[in-house]
């Protein structure tokens, strides 16, 4: 029995060791990707967080870009430098993306909207905007636009969420699925098991992106607190996409709404029959047709070869529809 005892100790001062050594390791190598992957833009104190916010260009209107969930500023590598020729454009790092400060709650919508407020008004960008809202960024730029009207002439949804998608989407489990990937590797990320074993490669490596923009998301992907943020951005996001009421209408504001158009596929990760696929890529253009509609001044386009993240996937479209709206209001 007390060899039993004994042994149970050792394991217990080698798990110990081997923890304390696997967050030296975490440390260490999060420290070296910041110094070869440092932010482009600039930090800026907003709500007590150190936010990231990357403006390249001048001219007007600003394009302000509202990343999807889960991701940040990088996302919009491939059309940030094109449209920063035609006018300013910002991009920035929600909260545990990127660059951005972690918190350590989930985030509602009116947080998220009074944030970017805060963070534009802290870096000076003023004048008329053009939001840009990729994903769950759509369901955010409305927030914004609702409580701050003022200075918004246009808006652009690259394949937006909906605020009743929720309810109104087939149930197919992927994003609990999704979900709990993610809590147990908040657990193993900050003691570098995540990292030591690459585990977050099909993230890093889902598009082919230039080999400048890989190693960037690697060093944003692979920091201690990324997973944990992920979830609790998801976490917080469920929230606004069950409404009973539609979006609320934005009068005649020119409205640009670019839609993914490739083909309904299976997808194991998320458990997707191809039949599921086809039910879910029929609501979704339903809810896609509704967000046009919430403008008299709308135009819808199909990205007839991308999926979802159509800025990496089809960066072209995506390019031509702002450029052409920031001519057509500067006209």
């Amino acid at each position: 029995m007390k060899i039993v005892i004994r042994l149970f100790k050792y394991l217990i001062v080698l798990l110990a060791l081997a923890v304390v050594a696997g967050i030296i390791y975490e440390w260490r190598a999060a420290a070296s990707d910041r110094a070869a992957s440092p932010p482009p833009g600039v930090m800026f104190l907003v709500d007590g967080l150190e936010l990231h916010l990357d403006c390249r260009g001048l001219g007007e209107p600003v394009v302000i870009l509202e990343a999807g969930l889960n991701l940040g500023s990088t996302s919009w590598g491939l059309v940030h430098d094109e449209l920063s020729e035609v006018t300013q454009i910002c991009a920035y790092d929600r909260p545990g993306m990127d660059w951005s400060e972690a918190t350590d709650k989930p985030v509602e919508a009116v947080t998220v909207a009074n944030r970017l407020h805060g963070l534009l008004a802290a870096a000076g960008v003023s004048g008329p905007q053009i939001l840009l809202g990729m994903s769950a960024g759509g369901v955010f730029v409305r927030e914004y636009y609702a409580r701050f009207p003022e200075q918004v002439v246009g808006m652009v949804l690259v394949d937006s969420s909906h605020e009743q998608q929720g309810r109104r989407l087939p149930e197919i489990g992927g994003r609990s699925r999704v979900n709990r990937m993610l809590s147990i590797c908040s657990w193993f990320q900050p003691i570098g098991v995540v990292r030591m074993f690459e585990l977050l490669g099909p993230i890093v490596n889902q598009h082919d992106l230039p080999p400048q923009m890989v190693a960037v998301a690697h060093a944003n992907t692979y920091q201690s607190h990324t997973c944990n943020s992920k979830l609790l951005e998801s976490e917080g996001f469920q929230r606004e996409v069950f409404d009973s009421k539609p979006p609320d209408s934005l009068g005649d504001l020119p409205l640009a709404v670019i839609s993914q158009g490739k083909a309904p596929e299976a997808n194991e990760a998320f458990g997707l029959t191809k039949e599921d696929a086809i039910k879910l890529a029929l609501v979704w253009d339903e809810l896609q047709n509704e967000l046009t509609a919430l403008s008299t001044a709308s135009q819808r386009f199909i990205a007839r070869d991308s999926g979802h993240i159509i800025q990496l996937e089809q960066p072209q479209i995506v390019i031509d529809t702002v450029r052409e709206m920031v001519l057509r209001l500067r006209s």
